[in-house]
């Protein structure tokens, strides 16, 4: 119970069913302690969470539909206090104290020891100091992308800011702050406070732009934000690597994450992507476009009314996955286009190139045949012009 008498509620995220299982029937034995929730993976995680309240979540890190990086992501913006203790099978005692510098985050080795998960439970539940750091932070959570050997790019926000941290198989490659890139702007994203983070599981850079090591950037940016801390002539990170030529902020996550290519370059008369979207909002009845990845994040939009975007690419994702899988179940061959109609209008999914979704939102006397005509005309335009 905690102090207004709530019993507390631990998550346990898994796609084992019968770990899953055990560790329940282990559990049980604390359940005057605590009650213990499960969920299968990242997704239905995320539902339990908006279900009811959380004191701790348990998670798994590989694991199907959203695995366990989606699923901190999503936690550093909308649960960041809730501490989380995280299950993998790859971990070394040289990584746990690594973890430990910077954050609270807790490491378990599969396979669990009971009581090892036990003990972490109860310490976890019972820190509740204002000084302690709960939740997921920066630091912990590149630690764990470079143990897992994750292929990813990270938008990163932090009291208005936008950064991105672009890796391949867990090695950073490039980051952008929005005023230069390379070292020194990855030193200053790493550094920032109350994040929050976006993933997805695409990274274009081929070749590393970031010359020190991910563990150094964490160290240096480490001791450079405590110097400024402590001193009233601030340092600038720029003095501890060579800093990068200064660059044009990414107005897109598209363009950061999308390198130039020869199919590219040859057709440089190509709209750009902003104005291919533009083309369709001009047509009759049409809202709001969306050029989605399939993982529900969201690449770019245009739209004439207040639409919330970035929830339309979660949603997106989901709608499409499902009309998708009946055609295959119906052995309908590739997919080609869904609409839903709607009291208000209809929506319309596309799907372009291998990795995206375009999402069109329309009134009821929209031009549904010119929508389909363009559609059709920019298909490959759009999929090229947002490097999918």
């Amino acid at each position: 119970m905690d102090s207004h008498g709530r019993s507390k509620k631990i998550l346990i995220v898994d796609d084992e069913k019968y770990f899953l299982l055990s560790l329940v029937e282990g559990l049980s034995q604390y359940a005057d302690t605590f009650t213990t929730l499960t969920a299968e993976n990242g997704r239905a995680a995320i539902g339990v969470l908006e279900s009811t309240g959380v004191d701790l979540v348990v998670t798994d890190l590989n694991m199907p539909e959203m695995d366990g990086f989606g699923l901190l992501a999503h936690m550093s913006k909308a649960y960041p206090g809730v501490p989380v203790v995280v299950m993998t099978a790859y971990c070394t005692p040289e990584i746990k104290k690594k973890l430990s510098e910077f954050g609270s985050l807790k490491i378990l080795e599969k396979p669990i020891e009971f009581k090892e998960l036990v003990d972490s439970i109860h310490a976890e539940l019972a820190s509740n100091s204002e000084s302690y750091l709960r939740g997921i932070t920066l630091p912990a959570f590149l630690q764990l992308l470079e143990m897992e050997r994750k292929t990813c790019t990270l938008r990163i926000r932090s009291k208005g800011k936008v950064g991105f941290l672009c890796l391949r198989d867990g090695q950073l490659l490039e980051a952008d702050n929005g005023n230069g890139r390379g070292d020194a702007a990855a030193l200053d994203i790493v550094a920032w406070d109350e994040t929050e983070i976006e993933i997805s599981s695409v990274c274009k850079i081929r070749e590393s732009k970031i010359q020190a090591s991910l563990g150094f950037i964490l160290m240096e940016a480490f001791r450079l934000k405590d110097e400024r801390e402590r001193s009233t002539a601030p340092e600038t990170a720029s003095r501890a690597v060579d800093a990068a030529p200064a660059a044009e902020p990414p107005t897109t996550f598209t363009e950061i994450i999308a390198e130039p290519t020869t199919t590219q370059s040859k057709e440089g008369n190509m709209a750009d992507l902003k104005e291919l979207l533009t083309e369709f909002t001009k047509l009759q009845g049409v809202n709001a476009v969306c050029l989605v990845g399939r993982d529900g994040f969201l690449l770019d939009s245009i739209a004439k009314t207040g639409f919330d975007a970035e929830m339309i690419g979660a949603i997106a994702s989901s709608g499409f996955g499902s009309s998708e899988s009946m055609g295959k179940q119906l052995g309908k061959g590739a997919m080609q286009m869904s609409m839903i109609e709607f009291d208000d209008g209809p929506v319309l999914f596309s799907p372009v190139g291998a990795d995206a979704i375009f999402v069109i939102i329309a009134d009821k006397d929209a031009n549904l045949g010119m929508v389909r005509m363009k559609l059709k005309k920019h298909t490959k335009d759009l999929a090229v012009a947002a490097a999918v």
